[in-house]
């Protein structure tokens, strides 16, 4: 598997994690996806800057709600 491929992986495990609990801290992200705390972080860093994820407060991250002018994008 090559790098981006893993890293379209974790992003599609953050972003399927989230649609199941909604707001979530990042502890509770890191032992719920597969993969090393870092690249998780990378992950959670990249949807953010990408419009997909965004952080709450210290540490929770959600996905965007259509209402906030950022419809989430799909990316099952």
């Amino acid at each position: 598997m090559c790098v981006r491929e893993r890293a379209d992986e974790v992003e599609r495990a953050v972003l399927a994690l989230l649609d199941r609990r909604g707001p979530t801290p990042i502890d509770e992200i890191l032992a719920g996806v597969d993969g090393h705390p870092i690249e998780i972080e990378h992950a959670c860093s990249r949807l953010q800057r990408a419009g997909e994820l965004r952080s709450r407060s210290c540490g929770v991250y959600a996905r965007p709600t259509s209402h906030e002018g950022h419809p989430p994008m799909d990316r099952h």
